[in-house]
């Protein structure tokens, strides 16, 4: 019986990278081939299937953080109004007299350190309260505020409830560390305004990062 002679095999040799799949495929055998292909089916159809789920629970979950952090920002805001509440004092009239405004200025300097040294007691702020330290606003290179003419009805002040002083050297100009408060005089009533200011914002700082401003009544913009 004649011997019949065996075909070699048909050598491939390993492709390159791109081409590897391709190359895998062919040496796949059938069955192998269906059942990836059948793999391949299966995770379309369960993409398919979980896919807007997948996206409903994306969008609720941005909805509920969102939600957080408006609620965050109302609290902080609430928050941040009742600490700037105006006080309002009634003082003498100071209509002409530089003395009298002067005198006033002076009162209601000792309102704000009256009103710190309360909310230090309190525990609402850190202290001991120094002293207080106040100067008109804006400030102007000359220091000259409303008081020191009669020309003006009103007169509006940054004041600092001290909490520590850096005397000047060689090395610093000096300065003061404390809380900030704002104040709106009239000299006409002699009824004036403070505030305590949360931070130590510009003008309308506080209101262009979360929507609270310095009140009107204690010399804010309106």
């Amino acid at each position: 019986m004649p011997t019949q002679n065996k075909q070699p095999e048909r050598y491939e040799p390993m492709p390159g990278f791109l081409d590897l799949p391709g190359w895998l495929w062919r040496r796949m055998p059938p069955v192998a081939k269906g059942g990836l292909v059948l793999a391949l089916v299966s995770l379309i159809a369960v993409a398919l299937i979980i896919g807007p789920g997948i996206r409903e629970t994306k969008k609720e979950r941005e909805k509920a953080e969102q939600a957080e952090r408006l609620r965050a920002r109302n609290a902080l805001e609430a928050r941040i109004r009742r600490e700037q509440r105006p006080r309002f004092v009634n003082g003498p009239a100071a209509t002409s007299s530089v003395a009298a405004r002067r005198i006033l200025v002076a009162d209601a300097s000792a309102s704000v350190l009256a009103d710190a040294r309360r909310r230090v007691k309190a525990g609402t702020m850190n202290g001991p309260i120094e002293d207080v330290d106040c100067e008109p606003f804006p400030r102007n290179v000359a220091g000259i505020g409303a008081e020191d003419s009669a020309d003006l009805r009103y007169g509006r002040y940054q004041c600092i409830a001290v909490t520590a002083k850096f005397e000047k050297n060689e090395a610093t100009a000096g300065g003061l560390l404390g809380h900030p408060y704002r104040v709106r005089i009239d000299f006409d009533t002699g009824r004036y305004a403070f505030c305590k200011i949360a931070g130590r914002p510009g003008e309308g700082s506080l209101k262009r990062r979360i929507g609270v401003t310095v009140p009107v009544e204690c010399g804010g913009a309106p």
